[in-house]
């Protein structure tokens, strides 16, 4: 007749199957000779272990002061006139513009709110700091920033929903003006407007003129010659 086993017995031996040769033994579970490395290994992994729980203690103790101080820090910042948050985007865009005081940004200008999912709850941390993303989540720095800073980057977008009062609602960075050679000049130019690589105005181009060793652009301004590598500036549109 063949044995039957019971749902404890069965329930107990999924359950071993799911925890580590480590788990058992430290629970007393599994009572097997070790080898001098095999124990020397285990001791190692449960000093390791309680030195990461005397960490995680001692930073959940220190953690109201460190708050404290860093609240203490985004306030000078504030009463300095760094009243805009500037966030930047992991793909490149344009840095979002609010007001410090924008609800979208509040958990990261109050540190309290920053470190929300830090905190000890009934006594123990809420989760385990270095277990991995996702168990800890800390709001990054807030980018404070006067206005004159503001209006310094090169481009941004105001929040939609604080409405900063920038300059622009969506700046774009200034078109690049690169030299480009006389030679690269065609009759589709004619009305663009040119200056000299040392910044000299030369006007809107009216007509070229192109001989075997000189190419010569006449402008509203004046006139300039160059060989066909010479370099001249076409001004955006």
């Amino acid at each position: 007749m063949p044995l039957i086993e019971s749902p404890e017995l069965a329930e107990s031996q999924r359950a071993a199957r799911e925890q580590s040769a480590i788990e058992l033994i430290a629970q007393g579970l599994i009572t097997v000779p070790l080898s001098a490395r095999q124990q020397q290994a285990y001791d190692d992994a449960v000093r390791y272990a309680a030195e990461i729980d005397a960490r995680e203690r001692e930073y959940y103790e220190e953690l109201p002061a460190r708050i404290a101080a860093d609240n203490r820090r985004i306030t000078d910042a504030l009463n300095a006139g760094r009243l805009y948050l500037a966030n930047e985007h992991s793909d490149g865009a344009a840095p979002t513009i609010h007001f410090a005081s924008c609800f979208s940004v509040r958990h990261q200008v109050d540190r309290d709110v920053a470190h929300e999912f830090d905190r000890k709850r009934d006594g123990e941390p809420n989760g385990s700091w270095h277990a991995g993303p996702g168990v800890d989540y800390v709001a990054k720095w807030p980018n404070l920033m006067t206005l004159e800073e503001v209006e310094a980057l090169r481009s941004y977008r105001a929040c939609q929903s604080c409405n900063p009062d920038t300059k622009e609602r969506r700046k774009t960075p200034a078109p690049s003006i690169k030299p480009s050679k006389l030679s690269s000049i065609t009759i589709d130019r004619i009305g663009r407007h040119y200056e000299t690589t040392s910044g000299e105005y030369l006007g809107a181009l009216d007509s070229y003129t192109v001989s075997a060793d000189l190419i010569v652009l006449h402008c509203t301004e004046r006139d300039y010659r160059g060989v066909r590598d010479s370099l001249v500036v076409l001004l955006p549109k």
